[in-house]
């Protein structure tokens, strides 16, 4: 297999993963498992008539759908249709950051919630509100070269436009592999993905971003202007400081890749964990590679793990995986020459989610409760992944206060993800807070683009820097026109 490309939702099996998660929301609503139902729209100031909507619509450039309007039905709906149900009493489709201005001193003249959305994958539906405006920045998606390596992206681009623009000129930057998903959540968020290790987070490579804030003012930050502002906006989470509208991302070159895969009996998945977490400690920053622990609704099991060189020679790696391993694979494959990019099924998918960032390798003595969460998903008849995504490399080289992300020493992240098969969504929660309790001694936090409902204390996301993102808050919102689906 040559010439391909690769991403990571293409490799997942019985539990297809639904990608990072889209522009966190800022609205007043906590965030909710799928199927929970939508909160309540507080009471607003005064009640906006059909005068003052009409209005507002007159003042943007972009749509202004209301229920009942054409498209409304399509535009508020979000990744996951347990959301269909949430209705904000308008979807503002903004084409400028003009617009995102108007509509911001609306929502506070009539204490509306507003929240923002791009690519609206937020693991709790943080993307909409109930009874308030939606920001909908998608229309803002224009793609523009300012010098030879950088590129200004609009925050309405996907993932499939970015990767397409930048790939016309050989180029790239580290992102996720879900197409639909939002450069903006993934970006604000931090942003993992397959060329993590080598190149950094998506968030790593941000040179500046164009964001309004509460007050209406467009605001450019960057590491001499708003530099708060700034370092906030790579990693401290979407929709809480403001609303971006662009990012000047510093491309790299596109590499051809070699890319390696193994699978084993599920009865060795001890010694796949211990030597996949050998070969991880003892690579260079330009091999990447996951392990998948999955389940599928027949109470089957599966083990096995991908990975990618960035050299584009992948039958070392594969040897050196083996080695670690030391049982034989049930099959194992490589492939030269591919390139990283967007793949797989983009279908919209009712899905259950969190995660645990861990701070080194799980030692033995803790394998059998990651085990024992994995049985547990068979028994419930699941579709059920723990994905181990694998960090360090040029992610631990930048100091953990240079940004707002706040896990760069951390070993690896893993999340859990569910679909429910044959089983209840009660059943998926249940699954989940298994797998937490399994890795709680190891766990240093969580990763904010896997947003969880039941875990709102913003230490769980920023650990170390959430002080520092309280200023920053307080700064530039000081009256929490945006509130986030946790604590800040």
């Amino acid at each position: 297999m040559t010439g391909g490309r690769v991403g990571r939702r293409a490799l997942l099996g019985a539990a297809a993963l639904a990608g990072a998660s889209g522009l966190v929301g800022c609205g007043t609503r906590s965030g909710l498992w799928p199927g929970d139902g939508g909160t309540s729209a507080p009471t607003p100031l005064s009640t906006p008539t059909p005068g003052d909507w009409n209005a507002l619509a007159e003042s943007i450039a972009g749509k202004l759908l209301r229920p009942g309007d054409a498209g409304y039905d399509e535009a508020h709906q979000l990744y996951d249709p347990a959301f269909d149900g949430t209705e904000p009493a308008a979807v503002a489709q903004c084409k400028r950051p003009a617009d995102v201005a108007a509509v911001l001193e609306f929502a506070q003249r009539f204490g509306l919630p507003v929240t923002s959305r791009s690519g609206g994958h937020s693991y709790v539906g943080a993307s909409t509100n109930q009874g308030g405006i939606v920001i909908d920045v998608r229309p803002i998606n224009s793609i523009t070269w300012t010098s030879s390596d950088v590129a200004m992206v609009g925050a309405g681009a996907n993932l499939q436009r970015v990767y397409s623009v930048l790939a016309e000129r050989n180029r790239l930057i580290p992102a996720g592999s879900c197409p639909s998903v939002g450069v903006a959540g993934l970006t604000l968020g931090g942003g993992f993905g397959l060329g993590t290790r080598a190149f950094g987070l998506t968030c790593d490579v941000v040179e500046q971003v164009q964001i309004v804030t509460a007050d209406g003012k467009v605001r450019i930050a960057n590491e001499t202007e708003n530099p708060d502002l700034f370092w906030a906006c790579r990693g401290g989470g979407g929709g809480t400081f403001g609303v971006v509208t662009a990012f000047w991302f510093r491309t790299v070159p596109s590499p051809f890749i070699g890319t390696f895969r193994a699978a084993w009996d599920w009865p060795h998945v001890a010694t796949v964990i211990e030597g996949w977490q050998r070969f991880l400690k003892n690579s260079s920053d330009e091999v990447w590679t996951d392990l998948f622990l999955e389940a599928d609704p027949n109470g089957d099991q599966s083990v096995h793990v991908f990975g990618l060189d960035i050299t584009n020679d992948p039958e070392p790696q594969l040897t050196r995986l083996l080695n670690a391993v030391g049982v034989d694979p049930v099959s194992q494959s490589m492939a030269k020459d591919e390139t990283i990019g967007p793949s797989g099924s983009d279908a919209r998918t009712v899905f259950y989610a969190g995660s645990d960032v861990l701070g080194g390798p799980i030692p033995s003595s803790g394998l059998d409760g990651v085990i024992a969460a994995m049985n547990k998903a068979a028994a419930s008849r699941l579709a059920a992944t723990a994905l181990f995504d694998s960090l360090g490399g040029a992610v631990s080289r930048i100091a953990v206060d240079a940004t707002a992300f706040p896990w760069r020493k951390a070993f690896v992240s893993i999340q859990w993800y569910a679909e429910p098969g044959r089983a209840t969504p009660r059943a998926a929660r249940d699954w989940i807070a298994v797998g937490h309790r399994a890795v709680a001694p190891w766990s240093v936090g969580a990763y904010v683009n896997y947003l969880e409902a039941i875990r709102t204390n913003g230490r769980i996301y920023f650990g170390p820097n959430l002080d520092r993102l309280r200023e920053v808050k307080a700064t530039y919102d000081p009256n929490d026109v945006f509130v986030p689906p946790y604590s800040l």
